[in-house]
């Protein structure tokens, strides 16, 4: 036994010290010139600074945005996957995004940054994202309102099952696995039906499923490469069984569906039968010749990818949203215009399936935008690596070798105040009043769903979110229902969130005060 524990002390020993020493030797030439952020005048400087943006990325980023990025210079950041990048400020933007697949393209830095080779070995990246943005495309966007009536009953039952039915007392919910169970029912509901939407084995499988992809993207694309593949193997040992486990559940619901589409004679009939994304993309699937011969077991692929898309980030903006909301200035008694605002639009229970009435919700729409800008859940974003043999060179003239990543602080950009007035405050309705103002800039395009290059939550270019709509759509049910039907309690100060690498997310250990309105 004290053989084997040495053993593993000496390989651990070994691991570490090749680690530090790869690192130490980090080329830097690549930055010709650039400044470096947080690199100091220290043994194992580029280890060091590495290893300190796990937790310090966001302070990091926001004090070189503000000593470089806004006198036009772009800078070096480390990052602990020993892969630094380079930040460019706020002008670039259009140039980055505008540039050909050819020379900057983002599938290194999917593979690399986003783990999909590691969590998704078994299926072909570049296929599946472009099933997911044609099904998204061609199905999910232009049919949401045929799925709204769903969506919104769904929205009710899983808050109340959630927060409960009590009009007497208030009492303690967790804030992330509330809306982690309203966001993953109302999802399911859309994406695959009543059916399993209520099934709790799905549910649970599935949410395991969502937990260990979540974790193995996060991790595994923060680690060194050079301990990449052990970690990547030990995080999929486990997604790997809760992946069969969704599948063997999913898989023969897509063969139903299948044969229904197959022996259907006349569309309208199975399409008045069920409106989820599944059984609509299933008569896209198998009319579209490039695809028909596909099976259930590769659509099931898809959509467990589609489904990790659509549900992982639903609690965290969620959270975000509700923790601003409550936590806002009382003078500006956000909750209860949100509150106002959901009456005079939700008169009766057809007004929760009309399209229209979302569009009314002007003050829940700009407070949606403007949680999305405060609390943005990523630091850096708009990755892209040079692919080019002979470089690139950037704006300012500096010439960049193959492999260097390029990038945006999309948190800094958020807290310009050349951009925003009084940018680290939470104003709900920053945007509903931008509506009004039509000489400033922009004033046409503060809906939720706008991108600009001076709003980055859903990404920019012709890579930015495809399912922006549906989760907009969700939030805005979710506020009107949880503002008319739940009283939560304020709160004084916003708890801090809670920073790993790239990632800004609510702390899981928040929880919140609620209690049921009283009938009237």
């Amino acid at each position: 036994m004290d053989a084997y524990l040495g053993i593993t002390l000496l390989c651990t020993l070994l691991a570490v010290s090749i680690v530090f020493v790869r690192c130490w030797t980090i080329d830097t030439a690549f930055a010709n010139g650039l400044p470096w952020a947080d690199l100091r005048n220290e043994v194992f400087q580029t280890t060091r600074a590495s290893l300190r943006q796990l937790a310090n990325c966001t302070q990091v980023l926001q004090d070189a945005y503000t000593k470089h990025s806004k006198k036009g210079q772009p800078f070096v950041v480390s990052d602990s996957s020993f892969h630094p990048q380079i930040m460019l400020p706020h002008e670039y933007i259009k140039w980055l995004t505008t540039q050909p697949e050819a020379i900057l393209s983002v599938w290194p830095v999917r593979t690399e940054r986003r783990a999909l080779g590691a969590m998704m070995s078994t299926v072909d990246h570049k296929e599946t994202v472009a099933f997911i943005d044609k099904i998204v495309g061609r199905f999910l966007t232009p049919n949401l309102d045929n799925v709204q009536a769903d969506v919104s009953d769904e929205m009710g039952a899983s808050i109340d099952s959630a927060m409960g039915l009590d009009e007497d007392t208030w009492h303690e919910v967790n804030l992330m696995q509330t809306f982690k169970n309203i966001g993953d029912r109302t999802g399911v509901r859309a994406l695959f039906g009543l059916v399993l939407c209520r099934d709790q084995h799905f549910l649970r499988v599935l949410t395991r499923y969502k937990t260990l992809m979540g974790i193995g993207v996060l991790l595994s694309g923060h680690l060194p490469p050079i301990i990449r593949p052990v970690g990547g193997l030990l995080l999929n040992l486990p997604f790997r069984i809760y992946k069969a486990r969704v599948k063997k559940a999913l898989t023969p619901v897509i063969e139903e569906r299948m044969q229904k589409v197959k022996c259907e004679q006349d569309d309208a009939t199975l399409e008045n039968e069920s409106q989820d994304f599944l059984t609509q993309s299933v008569k896209v699937i198998m009319k579209d010749k490039g695809t028909a011969h596909r099976s259930a077991d590769y659509v099931a692929d898809q959509f467990l990818v589609l489904s990790f898309a659509t549900l992982a980030s639903t609690s965290l903006v969620a959270s975000n949203l509700f923790l601003d909301i409550i936590s806002s200035a009382p003078s500006l008694d956000a909750y209860e215009r949100l509150r106002s605002e959901a009456v005079s639009v939700f008169k009766c229970e057809n007004d929760w399936a009309d399209p229209a009435a979302l569009k009314k919700l002007v003050l829940t729409d700009s407070a949606i935008r403007e949680s999305l800008r405060r609390s943005s859940i990523q630091t850096r974003g708009l990755l892209r690596a040079v692919v080019s043999p002979d470089g690139l060179t950037l704006r300012n003239g500096t010439h960049v070798p193959r492999g260097t990543w390029l990038g945006v602080p999309v948190q800094a950009v958020h807290m310009d105040g050349d951009l925003y007035d009084k940018p680290y405050e939470y104003h709900p309705f920053r945007f509903a009043k931008m509506r009004l103002e039509k000489s400033v800039p922009g004033h046409d395009k503060a809906d939720a769903t706008d991108i600009s290059d001076t709003f980055l939550a859903w990404s920019y270019g012709r890579y930015a979110c495809p399912g922006r709509w549906f989760a907009v759509q969700n939030l805005k049910l979710m506020i009107a229902y949880i503002t008319l039907k739940y009283e939560i309690e304020p709160i004084s100060k916003r708890p801090e969130s809670v920073v790993f690498g790239d990632a800004n997310v609510p702390s899981m250990s928040t929880s919140i005060k609620v209690r049921r309105r009283t009938r009237a």
